[in-house]
């Protein structure tokens, strides 16, 4: 199998020639726009072995001035098409995908409150200024905000729209804003999901073959997303402290991606030892089923592709024989 016939495998509830992997990072500013975008998503994937390739999306959404109060989001634009942030990044997918033709491609979406926290700020970044500011607008003049991102979310159908054109296989959202400790289950479920849920419906209008939801930041309550339609869910096991197979419990009959930690242990600071045990740990978990191996979200530029790497290899290795054992188990 290629990866994309490996990753396709596993969305179809086949059980793949080995589990395919999936890791992704940021690269350095000065490769985040244009052909040297291009290059080092080619060269990255090419060395690190990952089977989904993720075209990260440094074109944020448009800072609109300097929102200090409720009534600023006013500012906040909806975007055609043409937008310069839209259709320069749809250019990256498009030339990443005509050149990764064995490969599972797939766009990145950043949601509604972090395209909201982007347009903020106006740094690509989501951060405690950002997430508080929002939550204290949001519930100064509910509608001026929320009519604020309507905006963003109709912008962001339109990304998806050129992305999936560009040729991507599939689209990866990142649905922030379900931290336990910011907006409350009410305010989530009256002012964020249905605009996510929009989003992420739009993609799959588009042509795209697969979505991956991807919830994540400190103290995440994974039951806001239940019924977010999505084919693989990803999130932070060391900040949920939700395991991959309760993960497996809560979102039934989906693709899990995940197992090792992007900060601290096997795969950034241990030795092939660890990172081998690490690995069969997660494939003997999750079982060899409905399994895409990757980390609990981006990885550090710092660490080695070539390690990555490590991890599809140890794969073939482990999952041969897990593959072997459940067959078995079903005779």
């Amino acid at each position: 199998m290629n990866s994309k016939e490996r990753v396709f495998a596993v969305l179809d509830g086949q059980i793949p020639d080995r589990i395919p992997t999936a890791f992704w990072m940021h690269f350095p500013p000065e490769c985040y726009y244009g052909q040297e975008a291009v290059e080092a998503h080619l060269e990255y994937f090419r060395r690190s072995k990952t089977d989904i390739c993720k075209v990260m999306t440094e074109h944020t959404y448009p800072c609109q001035g300097n929102i200090q109060c409720a009534s600023d989001w006013g500012q906040v634009k909806r975007y055609h098409r043409s937008a310069p942030f839209i259709a320069l990044q749809a250019d990256i997918v498009k030339a990443v995908v005509q050149q990764c033709g064995e490969f599972a491609t797939a766009a990145t979406i950043h949601g509604v409150v972090a395209s909201a926290s982007h347009t903020l700020l106006g740094i690509p970044r989501y951060d405690s200024i950002g997430r508080y500011a929002q939550l204290y607008h949001l519930r100064t003049a509910p509608q001026m905000v929320f009519d604020a991102y309507q905006r963003i979310a109709e912008t962001l159908c339109v990304m998806v729209q050129e992305f999936v054109s560009a040729g991507a296989d599939g689209i990866y959202y990142a649905a922030l804003g379900g931290e336990s400790d910011g907006f409350t289950d009410e305010e989530h479920a009256r002012y964020i999901a249905p605009l996510d849920k929009m989003v992420i419906n739009a993609a799959y209008e588009a042509g795209a073959k697969y979505v991956v939801l991807h919830m994540c930041k400190p103290r995440v309550n994974l039951r806001r997303f239940l019924d977010y339609p999505c084919d693989v869910v990803n999130w932070g096991i060391r900040e949920s402290g939700v395991s991959l197979q309760e993960g497996k419990t809560l979102f039934p009959g989906k693709v899990v991606l995940g197992g090792l930690d992007n900060c601290v242990g096997p795969l950034t600071d241990g030795d092939e030892g660890a990172l081998e045990s690490a690995v069969a740990r997660v494939i003997d978990e999750a079982g060899p089923k409905q399994l895409i191996l990757g980390s609990d979200c981006t990885l550090p530029g710092t660490i080695p592709y070539e390690r990555i790497a490590q991890v599809a290899d140890l794969c073939g290795r482990h999952g041969l024989r897990s593959t072997t054992n459940a067959n078995n188990a079903c005779r």
